[in-house]
């Protein structure tokens, strides 16, 4: 990465002699807005996805500059941070886009929302300038509660027009660079569609039915899987593959179980090497290098078309294979609701099947029902049902009046520090509910078990005891 400062930097290139043959790119910008404890990003897309590349300070006067020299032409992005938390800066739609190749200059003016082309020396950034702005409201619709309230009776009305807008730009494309021009097309496509399923997925104050979808999302399902290579060279082209498969799985009449959703989620995928950057974001979900896990390596293996893919499962799995199965459990501890602390090893002897929650879920709570069940069908036997609440402190005493309005059996526990207790920590645990299981010796059989609500769950703990 890059470290610049602006005002030295542009002094420098302000006086250089620049010959006619730059082996580097140019970007010369103006800031509107506070510029105390900011900084500005330049990213370039890698693997359907931006990669920091080098940071520059914004001087006083709201001036900053990079001259970056680029490998191979393609998209970047600008993005205001703050420098202390290092966030993107709230109404950053990541629309800052350029073209960048080597001789390339650009004048631009940016704020925390906006970016204008003031001048450059290339009919590709005029293209994507222009795409960059008349995109811009359909990203505000589709982004969710950190740019507007609206929901789909304000959004879907409006989304025919949005579509024809984009059909008449892309048609109008003509810049002279044949493949920077296939490349702004897919862009243009891959915006609109990626739009229009982000909008499903983001918190709303209203969610539509299907019967409400316009037929823009049926032609999505049917023309438009991600099916290009190229799709990879986009800022959000992994996003666009993976958000498609769930919409195309979502939408079929029959839904996948479980255990089934990753191989059903490839097969929406009509691309081998996009498999496998589906793959690459299945493969996160694992906890635990045992069985499961090396199933779906076995199935996702020959999508692994590239060194990237390749790589990228073999560090993964070196971080899960502290987690196999046979390895020793981290002994985490908790406090019942009279303040008695219990530890994982104090049920050695015994099965623990572990269930990791908090009042505030609602997933978690949908699990109590099941989890009740299977407690009654295997009471006598030589398991422990343990739960931990990751509650914040100041909630103790809204668990303690849950477990006991509730009548929840088992061991009940509250984790000391919420997501920053042992447990989570050890355990990786950023998402709840989490199920995991512990042998009769304290080992690990699995830090991803199924949950009591699927059907397989019963016939699995049978069979370990």
């Amino acid at each position: 990465m890059k470290i610049i400062t602006a005002v030295a930097l542009f002094a420098l290139m302000l006086t250089s002699c620049v010959t006619k043959e730059q082996d580097f790119a140019l970007i010369k910008g103006q800031f509107d807005g506070a510029t105390k404890g900011r900084e500005i990003y330049l990213s370039k897309v890698v693997n359907g996805k931006t990669e920091k590349v080098a940071t520059t300070t914004i001087g006083a006067n709201g001036k900053f500059g990079f001259s970056y020299s680029v490998d191979t032409p393609g998209l970047y992005i600008l993005n205001v941070v703050w420098k202390s938390a290092q966030q993107n800066v709230k109404k950053d739609h990541g629309l800052k886009r350029m073209y960048l190749d080597n001789g390339i200059e650009l004048d631009v003016k940016i704020s925390d929302g906006s970016y204008e082309l003031l001048a450059s020396n290339s009919k590709q950034n005029e293209c994507l300038a222009e795409w960059n702005a008349k995109v811009d409201t359909v990203f505000t619709y589709s982004h969710g509660f950190s740019y507007t309230i609206a929901n789909y009776t304000n959004f879907f009305p409006l989304l025919p027009e949005y579509v024809d807008a984009a059909e008449q730009f892309k048609s109008s494309i003509n810049t002279g660079d044949a493949k920077f021009d296939e490349l702004m097309a897919l862009l243009v496509e891959t915006d609109m569609n990626y739009s229009a399923l982000q909008f499903l997925y983001t918190p709303r104050t209203a969610h539509p039915e299907r019967k409400d979808y316009p037929d823009y999302y049926d032609y999505i399902l049917n023309e438009r899987a991600p099916a290009t290579e190229r799709i990879l060279e986009l800022p959000t082209g992994a996003k666009y593959v993976r958000t498609y498969s769930m919409y195309a799985v979502m939408s079929s009449p029959n839904k996948p179980s479980r255990e089934d959703w990753n191989k059903v989620s490839l097969e929406k995928i009509p691309n081998g090497l996009l498999k496998g950057y589906l793959a690459l974001e299945q493969m996160r979900k694992f906890r635990t290098y045992d069985d499961n896990y090396m199933d779906f390596k076995s199935m996702v293996e020959p999508y692994l078309l590239n060194d990237y893919l390749k790589e990228e499962f073999k560090a993964f799995e070196l971080s899960i294979r502290k987690f196999e199965s046979g390895a020793a459990a981290f002994d985490f501890a908790g406090n019942d609701v009279n303040g008695k602390e219990h530890k994982l090893s104090d049920y050695k002897g015994n099965l623990v099947y572990v269930d990791v929650w908090a009042t505030w879920c609602g997933p978690c709570k949908a699990q109590i029902p099941a989890l009740k069940e299977l407690e009654k069908k295997f009471h006598g036997q030589p398991i422990t049902f343990l739960s931990i609440s990751v509650d914040k402190p100041k909630d103790q005493q809204k668990w303690i009046d849950f477990v006991k309005a509730e009548n929840l059996k088992g061991v009940q526990l509250m984790a000391d520090k919420a997501f920053d207790s042992d447990v989570a920590k050890a355990y990786g645990i950023n998402a709840i509910p989490r199920f995991m299981l512990f042998d009769k010796e304290g080992k690990v059989v699995t830090i991803d078990a199924p949950r009591p609500s699927e059907e397989r769950t019963e016939a699995w703990l049978k069979k370990l005891l």
